[in-house]
């Protein structure tokens, strides 16, 4: 906890401009430049917001889902990337290009994970495999709206997954978030991938601060999971919202 605490006070003394048009759990094609440098913090509360707010502080009291990760754009458009999710110890290393082409106005990103996590209920509970992903956004319309597409590949549960996202600015500097993420096999899917697909889709919207010195994302959502493809999977019948945030800052 004290660990936590001090990465959030290096982020918010840092100095450093914002940079990315970031995303809730989408992946957003990068705004690293080479020799770049990105940490991040991801927070997903457990709680219900409206179950006895006032004493639970909207959720916060039932703990939280926390990951953290970090990138780095080794050359030009090219980077890597490591993640750690409390949930279920999921390790995420990762390669990424970014692809622009020249006075077309949808730029993206194609990236290759491997990710492993436990399955502590399993004898053997290590489960790992590669995630491939192609994201897509548009460049500003009348300088306010951007749309963000996430297409991927889970090798493990062997399944497509997508991701719809759009971000509005409100006003110079704030945004307005939304992120859906349908399920598409889950009238199709095997009994062992079936018992992990949620009854209803995933979503989250919130508001994102684009400041001086980083980023924030201030959230609800119906999932607790972190990152796209652990909230491809849906969630529960009547999945009640959580509060969350994200925190990100560039390094030089």
């Amino acid at each position: 906890m004290r660990f936590k605490f001090i990465v959030v006070f290096l982020f918010i003394v840092s100095t450093l401009l914002a940079y990315d048009f970031s995303m809730i759990n989408l992946i957003n094609p990068s705004g690293l430049k080479a020799k770049e440098f990105e940490i991040m913090i991801r927070h997903r509360f457990y709680g219900d917001i409206t179950d006895d707010p006032l004493n639970n502080f909207l959720g916060m009291d039932a703990g939280a889902n926390v990951n953290l990760s970090a990138r780095y754009q080794f050359y030009r458009k090219a980077e890597v990337k490591i993640s750690y999710s409390r949930r279920k110890s999921e390790k995420i290393y990762g390669l990424a290009y970014r692809i622009d082409i020249e006075d077309f106005p949808v730029y993206g990103q194609f990236g290759i994970d491997y990710f492993s996590y436990e399955e502590l209920s399993q004898p053997e509970p290590t489960r790992s495999n590669m995630f491939y992903y192609l994201s897509l956004q548009n460049e500003e319309i009348l300088e306010r709206f951007v749309t963000t597409l996430n297409t991927a590949y889970d090798g493990y549960n062997e399944r497509f997954v997508l991701g719809l996202g759009f971000a509005l600015e409100l006003v110079d500097n704030i945004s307005l978030l939304g992120e859906y993420y349908p399920v598409l096999d889950r009238d199709t899917a095997d009994a062992r991938l079936a018992q992990y697909i949620g009854a209803e889709d995933a979503y989250a919207f919130g508001i994102k601060l684009d400041t001086y010195a980083h980023q924030f994302i201030f959230l609800l959502s119906n999932s607790d999971d972190v990152g796209f493809r652990r909230v491809s999977f849906g969630v529960d019948k009547d999945s009640y919202l959580r509060l969350g945030f994200n925190i990100q800052r560039r390094l030089e």
